[in-house]
């Protein structure tokens, strides 16, 4: 026996440890279980309680009737009278003490003709088939018996005795306790068992498959790099669960699949996008470039102050014939560079190149106060870094450079090739001052002059003749103050 036991125990304690009842869904499914196994019990266990209740109170009825029919079989019911002292008798302690009281009736019209103790209930009719009074002890404590005329011996007399049924109903209330907790450990035992098949049948892979499209969903938010197999529900049957896990297991891979590919396409949007906006700031100054993204294809504003210079590489043409093409274009593009380097060093807007000929302005697209100054600093310094260019056994590199301040007009002009371009008068005399210049100087004009008195060296070249404008006086730059 006890080897038996061991193997249920084991079993048993698998069955409690096993059945999760975390889960809402295990919750639920087992409320609804053990409650089925309860009404089922129930209904096959009531019919059992009343044939209990049935078989207690024959059981009292019995003792009482063995002494009546010894009674009428003495001959002690000849009168009314006689027959009610024996049945008082009868009410000892040492004869049937769980009677409290009767009475004698007529059958015929029910007329009371002697009673004693506890008066049983009035009306009762006695039961054609068993005799008895209907009443459950399970709802009394008082429980009445009726003898028929016939039962008495023959005549018009009918008996009812009333009986102490306490006891009968302590008996079946122990009785009902009993098929309770025989119910209550049934339907504990099948819950837990149906719940643990149920767990490793259906709630495990339920609940798990909800984690796993939790991480799913968790990733695909995210955007987070993951190993496809930790989300994955393995193979487990070919149920029809089963089939759910497979269609989700394709279901992700093919997501995570797509999502692979979306983020590769938006990481590679992402790249040419900035490269595209980088490509768009070295051609277009940033607010320029801002306006033309939100989609203003025509930009043109006018800037009543700015300073505009352009510096000739003299030399440059000795240079072309000494090099080969590739060398060539590579020493222009150092020195275009550096001259690129000074002029976001001092915030200026390099506008564009025009074969050795380079162009850049101060004071726009955003204006600055001192302009004139900027520009004046960065002539100085272009001046000292071209020397540093020049190839050994040619001519040294220098530079013309002509400055003008005044108003302009800049815009972007083109469908493709588009490039940011400066208008107007101050343009025009800037590369007048350039081309009238002299190698290693810088040229400038009154107008610029007036802004930098107090900050630079200048000293006055005198009157210049200027090609569509006429003599102009004319300063050279020396150095700043």
């Amino acid at each position: 026996m006890s080897q038996l036991a061991s193997p249920v125990r084991s079993w048993w304690r698998e069955v409690i440890t096993g059945v999760d009842l975390k889960g809402r869904l295990s919750r639920r499914i087992s409320f609804w279980i053990f409650l089925n196994f309860i009404l089922v019990e129930a209904l096959v266990l009531i019919p059992s309680v009343l044939r209990q209740a049935e078989r207690l109170e024959q059981q009292m009825r019995a003792l009482t009737n063995a002494k009546i029919e010894w009674i009428v079989a003495k001959g002690l019911n000849t009168t009314a009278t006689e027959l009610l002292a024996a049945i008082e008798e009868l009410a000892s302690p040492s004869m049937v003490h769980t009677i409290r009281g009767a009475s004698l009736l007529k059958d015929s019209d029910g007329l009371v003709l002697g009673s004693f103790g506890e008066a049983p209930a009035s009306g009762i009719r006695t039961d054609k088939t068993t005799g008895n009074a209907s009443s459950w002890v399970l709802f009394t404590t008082r429980y009445d018996a009726v003898w028929s005329p016939q039962e008495l011996g023959g005549g018009d007399l009918r008996l009812v005795i009333r009986h102490d049924a306490s006891g009968l109903q302590a008996g079946l209330i122990r009785y009902v306790g009993k098929i309770l907790l025989i119910v209550l450990g049934i339907a504990l035992f099948l819950t837990f068992a149906t719940m643990f098949i149920l767990d490793r049948l259906v709630i495990s892979r339920v609940l798990e498959l909800r984690q796993r499209l939790i991480l799913a969903g968790r990733a695909f938010l995210e955007g987070s790099s993951i190993d496809p197999t930790t989300i994955l529900m393995p193979a487990r049957g070919n149920d029809e669960l089963s089939d759910v896990e497979s269609a989700f297991n394709q279901s992700f891979l093919r997501t995570y699949r797509e999502m692979g590919r979306r983020i590769q396409a938006e990481t590679l949007a992402k790249t040419e996008q900035q490269r595209a906006e980088k490509l768009l700031l070295n051609i277009l100054p940033e607010p320029i470039a801002d306006e033309m993204k939100k989609g203003n294809d025509l930009i043109a504003q006018i800037h009543d102050e700015v300073s505009v210079l352009f510096a000739d590489i003299v030399g440059f043409t000795e240079l072309s014939r000494l090099l080969p093409c590739h060398d060539l274009v590579s020493r222009l593009n150092d020195v275009f560079s550096a001259f690129d380097d000074l002029s976001d060093r001092h915030g200026l807007e390099k506008i564009k190149t025009i074969g050795d000929n380079y162009m850049v302005a101060s004071g726009l697209p955003r204006s600055i106060p001192h302009h004139a100054e900027a520009i004046a600093d960065m002539a100085l310094e272009m001046q000292a870094i071209i020397p540093r260019f020049s190839l050994d056994g040619a001519s040294p590199l220098a530079l013309r450079i002509g400055i003008h301040s005044g108003p302009v007009v800049a815009g972007v002009i083109g469908r493709r090739k588009f490039t940011y371009d400066l208008w107007g008068e101050t343009v025009n005399i800037a590369s007048r001052m350039e081309s009238s210049g002299l190698p290693g100087r810088i040229q400038l004009t009154d107008a610029t002059r007036h802004h930098l008195e107090s900050s630079h060296v200048l000293t006055r070249r005198g009157l210049t003749a200027i090609k569509g404008v006429g003599d102009m006086s004319t300063h050279w730059l020396l150095q700043r103050r």
